[in-house]
């Protein structure tokens, strides 16, 4: 169903004469697609720190695999909250590479209070059927958390205008005119800004872990290659302009 540019307005066509269902999914496939490219056109040196955040996030979670050791509570509800995490990877980052801007931002709302769990149950203070305090996360976090909630809940009407809002041409149609669009549509910036969100809580999600394996696994924490790729995705965001990074903060957690 992907169609080139210079063939979408005869590949609609073809598509207007099938099954109804079909029409709808297959339009929801052929923008997804084309707001993939763009999107991956857009990302730009974002994709070098994906490969390099999950490649020490992968190694970390393999050097453990199939060990066998005592369970605590902590543990198993820790453990649990990080399968959590790395099982809905793909799904965040595939909404986001599709432009379905609301849907990505309810994954990585999830994310963030994932995050906050990981932090409760560590210090004991996670309640039984409890909402994450996010509060205990750092300020750059707790700052984007309403925004995040507001796309989740659907609560804010320019939030969801911005994602749904057709701006393409309007020039056979009298007047002002507002129009709505049914298929997502690629926002390089939103879209840059998303992912990087993402690939930072990814490496949030590895400190977290690391210091679960400098408890129970010793031998197997992240190595100091591992931890120089971490820096180095994180300076590839600072160079983008999508990362601010506190140069004491930094030295301190070292």
């Amino acid at each position: 169903m992907a169609q080139t540019a210079d063939s979408d307005s005869g590949s609609f066509e073809d598509i207007k004469r099938i099954d109804p269902a079909a029409l709808l999914y297959g339009v929801q496939k052929m923008f997804g697609e084309k707001a993939r490219a763009k999107t991956k056109e857009a990302y730009g040196p974002l994709i070098g720190v994906h490969l390099l955040v999950a490649r020490v996030l992968a190694a970390c979670l393999l050097r453990t695999n199939a060990i066998v050791t005592s369970a605590t509570a902590t543990s198993e509800q820790r453990n649990a909250l990080f399968a959590a995490f790395v099982i809905g990877l793909t799904a965040c980052e595939s909404a986001i590479e599709e432009a379905r801007y609301l849907q990505a931002h309810a994954l990585l709302r999830q994310e963030l209070e994932i995050l906050a769990q990981l932090g409760a149950v560590r210090d004991g203070r996670r309640r039984p059927n409890s909402s994450p305090n996010v509060m205990a996360l750092e300020e750059s976090l707790r700052r984007l958390y309403g925004d995040l909630s507001a796309a989740a809940h659907v609560s804010r009407h320019d939030i969801i205008e911005s994602v749904t809002l057709w701006n393409g041409p309007t020039d056979d149609l009298p007047g002002p005119t507002h129009m709505t669009r049914y298929f997502p549509e690629a926002d390089e910036g939103l879209a840059r800004r998303s992912f990087a969100l993402h690939l930072y809580m990814m490496i949030r999600l590895i400190e977290e872990l690391n210091l679960d394996l400098e408890e129970r696994h010793p031998d197997h924490v992240v190595t100091e290659d591992e931890r120089a790729a971490l820096n180095r995705a994180v300076m590839l965001m600072v160079e983008e302009r999508l990362f601010e990074w506190d140069i004491e903060k930094s030295e301190g957690r070292d």
